[in-house]
C-alpha cells in the first residue's frame, strides 16, 4: 500500500494550486520561446550558443510534457487528434517558422523570400507527420487505457 502525502489543502485550495502550476509551466514554456526568438532575431541568428541554456530547458519541458500526456492518453482540453488539426498546426508552424527566417536573415529580400518558403514547407511538412504519428500513438495508447480499465473494472465485479 502506499502512504499518500499528507496535505494541508482542502480540495478548493488543491484545484487553485492545480491550476497556478499549470498557467506557470505554460507561461514558462510560452516565455522561453519567446525569448529565444527575440534573442535570435535581434543578434540575426549569429549567436547561436546565447540561446543553448532556453534551448535546453524547452526542450526538455516540451519532451516531459508530451511524453506525459501520451502516457495518461491525453491529447489536449479543445482538439481533436484528426487530420484536420494537425494540418491547422502545421500551416501555424510553417508560417511561424517563414516569419522567424525571414527576419534572422541579413541577406537580399529574394534570398530571406526564398528561405522562408523553405522553411515554412520544411516545418510543415516535417509537423504534420509528427503530428499524425503522434495522433497514431495517442489513440493506440488510449486504446490500452481503455482496456487496461476494463480488465481492472472485471476483476472488481
Amino acid at each position: 500500500m502506499k502512504k499518500r502525502n499528507k496535505s494541508n489543502l482542502d480540495e478548493r485550495q488543491e484545484q487553485r494550486l492545480l491550476r497556478i502550476e499549470r498557467n506557470g509551466c505554460w507561461l514558462a514554456f510560452w516565455g522561453l520561446l519567446v525569448a529565444m526568438g527575440v534573442q535570435m532575431v535581434m543578434s540575426k541568428g549569429e549567436d547561436v550558443g546565447r540561446v543553448a541554456g532556453e534551448w535546453i530547458v524547452f526542450m526538455v519541458l516540451a519532451c516531459y510534457m508530451v511524453w506525459a500526456c501520451m502516457k495518461e492518453g491525453i491529447w489536449n482540453r479543445r482538439m481533436k487528434p484528426d487530420w484536420k488539426t494537425n494540418l491547422i498546426a502545421s500551416l501555424l508552424a510553417g508560417v511561424a517558422m517563414a516569419v522567424f527566417f525571414y527576419l534572422i536573415t541579413d541577406w537580399e529580400v529574394e534570398q530571406k523570400v526564398w528561405t522562408a518558403i523553405v522553411s515554412f514547407f520544411m516545418t510543415f511538412v516535417s509537423c504534420y507527420i509528427l503530428l499524425m504519428i503522434s495522433a497514431l500513438v495517442y489513440k493506440k495508447r488510449v486504446e490500452k487505457l481503455e482496456l487496461e480499465g476494463d480488465e481492472e473494472g472485471a476483476k472488481d465485479d
